[in-house]
C-alpha cells in the first residue's frame, strides 16, 4: 500500500491551527492530516485529507498515522496552555514535553524511512520570556532571543525546555 504524502498539523483545533489549515489548503501544495483532542469544526475538517482525534502522548495513534500517511512536514501546535497547566503541572509537562519528544521521534523514524529529513515546525511563545509586567517589558525595549529566559508559567517552562 502506498502511503499518501501529507503535512501533519497537531493542535489543529486551536486558533493558529485553524488559520494554518486554511492557508495550507488554499495553497493546494499539500494534503493535510489534522490531529487534535477534540473533533474539528466542520469548516476546518473539510479542508483536511484526514482528521484524527487523539492525544500526542498516544504512541499507537502516532504510529497508525505514520503507517497510513507519508509525513513530509510536522507543524507541532499541540500544547496544554498556561490557564489549565498551572492546575495540573505534571500533566502539562507530559503533554508539552513528552508529547513534543514523541513527535520528534515520529519525525526521525519517518525521515529514516523516507531517506530525507522531515521538516518539524515548532513555534515559540512569548511565555518563554520572564518579563514580569508591562512596565518591565516597555523598559527592556527590543530584547534578544537569549534574554529574559526565565518563564513564570508551567507552559512557558515546558516550551523553553523543548526549544
Amino acid at each position: 500500500m502506498t502511503r499518501r504524502p501529507v503535512v501533519l498539523v497537531t493542535g489543529a483545533g486551536g486558533e493558529i491551527g485553524h488559520g494554518l489549515i486554511h492557508e495550507i489548503a488554499a495553497r493546494g501544495t499539500f494534503d493535510i492530516v489534522a490531529l487534535d483532542l477534540r473533533p474539528l469544526d466542520p469548516s476546518v475538517a473539510s479542508r483536511c485529507a484526514a482528521v484524527r482525534v487523539g492525544d500526542i502522548l498516544d504512541h499507537h495513534l502516532l504510529e497508525r498515522v505514520r503507517a497510513e500517511f507519508e509525513i513530509s512536514v510536522i507543524f507541532h501546535l499541540a500544547a496544554m496552555l498556561s490557564t489549565r497547566a498551572e492546575f495540573v503541572p505534571e500533566t502539562a509537562h507530559a503533554v508539552n514535553v513528552q508529547g513534543t519528544l514523541n513527535l520528534l521521534q515520529l519525525a526521525v523514524e519517518e525521515g529514516r524511512e523516507l531517506g530525507r529529513p522531515v521538516k518539524f515546525l515548532f513555534p515559540s511563545s512569548l511565555a518563554v520570556y520572564g518579563l514580569p509586567d508591562a512596565g518591565t517589558k516597555r523598559a527592556a525595549g527590543k530584547i534578544g532571543e537569549e534574554a529574559w529566559l526565565a518563564p513564570i508559567t508551567i507552559y512557558g517552562c515546558s516550551k523553553l525546555h523543548c526549544e
